[in-house]
């Protein structure tokens, strides 16, 4: 009796605090993406047996030659599904994952799932030289958003749920239930809170299960043991980080370069993906390590089988190989790639290292083990993620010192040179700014200028009580604030309305000043403040007012920031990121017939301080996002341009000259 009413009352607050749902919702769905998961390797693993084993047979006539023609096979049949049944499919996905949750309320549509699946599927048996773990973070996220769609959840739910999806794609995939549940936090929904992290564990560990049940449990890569072998080493990998950084830097750029060049190029958009494969399948004519996942490659460089020639030269032959995969508009993932590149340096490093020095050093799968990890650290600014996984995938902790250290020193040093990582380079030269877009849900992205009041009066510090009533009871100035300043206009107190009405009851109000009833601006803020920081300061300070002073001269007041102003800039936020969505659908509905610019406003530019109205651009160019310090606006007609301005703008291809020419006319 008394162990079923405890059982009830445990229920009852289980039920109430709104936990059991999400966390079954979360389970389940990480089941259903851990048997979506399972089918997904079956499925590449059979497109890689009809590709590579029967086309051996259909085109055994051509000798070797054959395989140069597979990848382009595999990418004719990619285009065709990616082009006309779902766009968002092609590349490798976990851009579009965060533009759905920074833009779209977390809308994916379900298409997406069986389109994603087939085509990556298809494009990694054939020998694309991408990785599955992109696609099956955005297949899971995909059944995160139809989850959360058919459930009728509110954008929050949905949000988590994606994340959800993502961790879980992670999970079955690596086997690394704790490396998903990070990559998840970490990279696609930006959230470490207690609310995220458990739905999002329960839905990585059911994957991990069902991943368990039907692939195994053993870890994604067998390798040696191995252990820091002497103090002094520690600087050796140390200098790996370094190399690691600019490794990814190098992957960050030539794929962003060939995604921009397969963009303008002017050729049909189904055919890409087979031009591209045509390319690839030339490399990997020579050298097959190439091909797919590499996951054999990666085990084989952590045992140190590879020869020291041959490992330089997958360094950039494989990021070449997916740079042409992915922007020709096949379907596959980067974090594969990444770990692929990071093994071969690391490896590379160690035979170089390897009993060259006077102290002990550890054999060169070592160094391909910490390659690993701080390569796709330094590309996806993601340490956490990066320091886990190779844990997991290994199950070996003893490196993890070394893991660590290396992982530290090459995002540091990655995210020193370039801001975007490898999945966000591509959204910032469409104008999206992921990590802009997260803070405006905070109002970190909207600056004070944006919502401070100008309509306020200052009053000399001796003005007569008497006379300053009468100024505040005058038409007009009934809802303005008053501030108090000296001779030389320096700013000593604000007016406070309930103060005036206490003095309103003296008998003699001759002998009061406005100083005498002013109260003293202890807080102030400046107008390139991000409004966050401000609001938060008055909410500590249970402010309902506060001056904004100009950033030279703290004693010179140029608005007010009122607690209303903060509520509405908040409510702006919503719009503007509407407005941004509508821009950035507009661009994907003529993406092939449009070439994407950005510039920055020069300090001595005529184009200061002149409103978008007025800078008759020619035809057919619009202006889709600009970055003005730590904010991201959405141009207006009325939007004054300042210097230093970053502009994203769209352009169609008959208008691009007249633009670049109306841009050096203005010094840009």
């Amino acid at each position: 009796m008394i162990q079923s009413a405890f059982f009830k009352k445990i229920s009852v607050r289980l039920y109430s605090s709104r936990l059991a749902v999400p966390l079954l919702v979360a389970a389940l769905l990480g089941i259903a993406t851990g048997f979506v998961t399972v089918g997904f390797i079956r499925g590449i693993e059979f497109s890689t047996e009809l590709f590579f084993g029967r086309g051996e047979q259909a085109l055994g006539f051509m000798g070797r030659y054959w395989i140069i023609l597979i990848p382009a096979l595999g990418g004719l049949v990619v285009g065709l599904l990616v082009t006309f049944l779902a766009p968002e499919a092609k590349g490798h996905g976990v851009p579009e994952v965060m533009v759905a949750i920074a833009l779209r309320g977390g809308k994916i549509r379900p298409i997406v799932v069986l389109v994603k699946a087939i085509a990556s599927a298809i494009a990694i048996g054939s020998g694309s030289s991408v990785g599955r773990e992109g696609p099956i973070v955005q297949v899971g996220s995909a059944l995160g958003s139809s989850t959360g769609q058919a459930l009728k959840l509110n954008t929050s739910r949905i949000r988590n749920l994606i994340a959800c999806g993502a961790a879980a794609g992670i999970s079955a995939v690596f086997n690394a239930p704790i490396a998903g549940v990070m990559f998840s936090l970490e990279v696609i929904l930006r959230d470490f809170g207690a609310r995220a992290l458990s739905t999002v564990v329960v839905s990585a560990v059911s994957a991990s299960i069902i991943s368990r049940i039907y692939l195994g449990d053993s870890p994604a890569f067998v390798a040696p043991v191995y252990s820091l072998w002497h103090p002094f080493e520690i600087f050796l990998y140390l200098g790996l980080g370094i190399l690691s950084a600019f490794t990814a830097l190098l992957y960050i750029f030539v794929l962003d370069r060939s995604e921009t060049l397969f963009d303008g190029w002017k050729f049909p958009e189904w055919l890409k993906p087979a031009v591209g494969g045509l390319l690839i399948g030339l490399i990997g004519f020579f050298f097959p390590q190439i091909f797919g996942t590499g996951l054999q490659t990666i085990e084989a460089a952590l045992h140190g089988n590879l020869a020291l020639n041959v490992l330089f030269l997958l360094i950039f032959l494989k990021i070449f190989a997916t740079s042409i995969s992915l922007g020709s508009g096949s379907s596959g993932g980067v974090f594969a790639p990444a770990l692929f590149i990071g093994a071969v340096l690391g490896d590379t490093v160690g035979n170089l290292f390897y009993q060259r020095f006077p102290f002990p050093v550890a054999p060169p799968g070592a160094y391909a083990l910490v390659g690993m990890a701080s390569v796709f650290a330094g590309a996806a600014h993601a340490p956490v993620t990066a320091i886990l996984i190779v844990f997991e995938m290994t199950g070996d902790y003893r490196m993890i010192l070394p893991i660590m250290m290396a992982v530290v020193v090459s995002t540091s040093l990655a995210q020193l040179l370039k801001r975007e990582s490898i999945y966000t380079v591509k959204l910032k030269k469409r104008g999206v700014d992921i990590e802009s877009l997260e803070e405006a849900k905070y109002l970190g992205a909207i600056q004070v200028r944006d919502a401070m009041d100008k309509d306020f009066m200052t009053v000399p510090k001796d003005m007569p009580v008497k006379k300053l009533v009468e100024l505040m009871g005058e038409k007009g100035n009934k809802h303005k604030t008053f501030f108090v300043v000296d001779d030389a206009g320096s700013l000593h107190g604000v007016i406070q309305p309930e103060k005036i009405e206490e003095i309103l009851f003296e008998k003699d109000m001759s002998l009061i000043v406005a100083d005498d009833v002013a109260t003293p601006c202890g807080e102030a803020c400046v107008p390139d403040d991000s409004l966050s920081e401000s609001a938060q300061l008055m909410m500590t300070r249970h402010l309902k007012q506060m001056p904004v002073v100009h950033h030279l001269d703290p004693s010179k007041v140029v608005g007010v920031l009122n607690a209303e102003d903060v509520f509405r800039a908040y409510t702006q936020v919503s719009a503007k990121r509407s407005m941004l969505l509508d821009r950035l659908e507009q661009q994907e509905a003529t993406a092939s017939g449009t070439v994407q610019i950005h510039f920055v406003i020069a300090s001595r530019s005529p184009l200061v301080g002149m409103a978008i109205r007025n800078l008759d651009l020619p035809d057919g160019v619009v202006l889709t996002s600009i970055r003005r310090k730590k904010a991201i606006l959405i141009p207006e007609g009325f939007t004054e341009l300042q210097a230093k301005d970053k502009i994203w703008a769209v352009v169609v291809p008959q208008s691009e000259e007249l633009f670049r020419a109306w841009m050096k006319k203005h010094g840009l």
